[in-house]
């Protein structure tokens, strides 16, 4: 359900989207809202933006009950530092966000835990995102797949020039040995 409320999110916003996408400005405030708005129209109880709850010991950036069991969730929007046409060439190293999914899984802690993310811009037929998502997964070992965990949204910048969104969600687990 939260993989399907940020890509019909994306999908109903991409005018919007171009602004963070040619500047390669993270979204992540503006998402955590809308998937806030998303989950609630959709049946979610008690949603918390930003909140503490009982069962985690730190704050998420989304937490709710559903069928009576407390989830939380960590979103990230990590940019890449390809070059496309008609996007700045600005950008964090890709190294670095992909490490900070890592460790929300890690902080996550939790069978009820879930991460998502939206990895942006991607040139299109592109698929170095994919070693990226193996990182992310053997590091994890959550058995995280393209097929399994990701969805592509398509977007045109202009006339001449287009990327993807990779919209990726997985659920964390408990991890030994983490403090």
């Amino acid at each position: 359900m939260v993989r399907r409320g940020i890509v019909s999110i994306l999908e109903a916003n991409k005018q919007l989207l171009l602004i963070p996408i040619r500047q390669k400005a993270k979204f992540e405030g503006w998402l955590k809202f809308e998937l806030a708005h998303y989950l609630t129209q959709n049946g979610v109880a008690d949603l918390g933006v930003e909140s503490k709850r009982e069962y985690n010991r730190s704050r998420t950036d989304l937490s709710f009950f559903w069928g009576g069991e407390p989830y939380g969730i960590e979103l990230k929007t990590p940019n890449t530092n390809w070059q496309i046409g008609g996007v700045s060439s600005n950008g964090r190293p890709i190294t670095k966000n992909i490490q900070s999914i890592v460790d929300d899984a890690m902080k996550l802690n939790s069978e009820n835990g879930i991460v998502a993310f939206v990895l942006f811009p991607v040139p299109l037929l592109d698929r170095r995102w994919e070693a990226y998502l193996g990182r992310i997964n053997e590091q994890t070992q959550l058995g995280i797949s393209r097929n399994g965990n990701c969805e592509l949204v398509e977007v045109n910048l202009d006339d001449h020039n287009a990327c993807n969104l990779v919209v990726c969600t997985f659920r964390s687990r408990r991890f030994r040995n983490w403090t």
